[in-house]
C-alpha cells in the first residue's frame, strides 16, 4: 500500500500516518468498550489497570484521577462503579493503611481479553514484526511529541 509522496514533508507523512493509526485505535476501543458495556472513562480506566498490573506496578485513585484527568472524587466513584461490576477490587496498600490499591479481578482480565479478541491476527502480525529498534525510536519520538504538546498545552491556556 505505498503511496508517492514526493515533495510532502516528512512531518506531514508521520503526522498523517498516525492520525490513521489513532482512527483504526479509536474504532476498536469503541468496539471493546461497547462490549463491555461501559463508559469510555471506565473503560479507560480499566485498561491503566491492566498496564499498571502486567508491570506489578500498584495503582490507586490518585492515579487513575491523573490518568483520566479528573477530580479524586470522580475517579472514586469510577472504581466503585468497576467494583460494583466486579471487575476491580480494592485491597489494602501495604505501604500506606490509609491508601488502597486498585487491581483488576479476574473477571476484568477475562473481559478485557475477551473485548479485544477479534483484533485481526494481521495486525498482530504486523505490530509484532516492527523490530525492537524501530520500535523503540517511535516510542522514543511519541513521547518527545507528548512532551512538546503538554509544556505548550499550558501557555496556550
Amino acid at each position: 500500500m505505498a503511496e508517492h509522496h514526493e515533495g510532502v514533508p516528512v512531518g506531514v507523512l508521520l503526522l498523517e500516518s498516525v492520525n490513521r493509526l489513532r482512527a483504526a485505535e479509536t474504532m476498536l476501543q469503541t468496539r471493546a468498550r461497547a462490549r463491555m458495556a461501559l463508559r469510555a472513562s471506565d473503560f479507560q480506566a480499566l485498561q491503566f489497570l491492566a498496564a499498571r498490573g502486567s508491570v506489578g506496578a500498584p495503582a490507586r485513585a490518585t492515579d487513575l484521577a491523573d490518568v483520566l484527568g479528573v477530580t479524586s472524587a470522580a475517579a472514586t466513584q469510577t472504581v466503585d462503579r468497576l467494583v460494583d461490576r466486579g471487575l476491580v477490587e480494592r485491597q489494602p496498600d501495604p505501604d500506606d493503611r490509609r491508601s488502597r490499591i486498585i487491581r483488576l479481578t479476574a473477571d476484568g482480565e477475562r473481559g478485557l481479553s475477551e473485548a479485544y479478541e477479534d483484533l485481526p491476527g494481521a495486525v498482530q502480525e504486523l505490530l509484532d514484526a516492527v523490530p525492537t529498534a524501530e520500535a523503540e525510536r517511535m516510542i522514543a519520538l511519541a513521547a518527545a511529541v507528548q512532551v512538546v504538546v503538554d509544556r505548550t498545552a499550558t501557555r496556550s491556556l
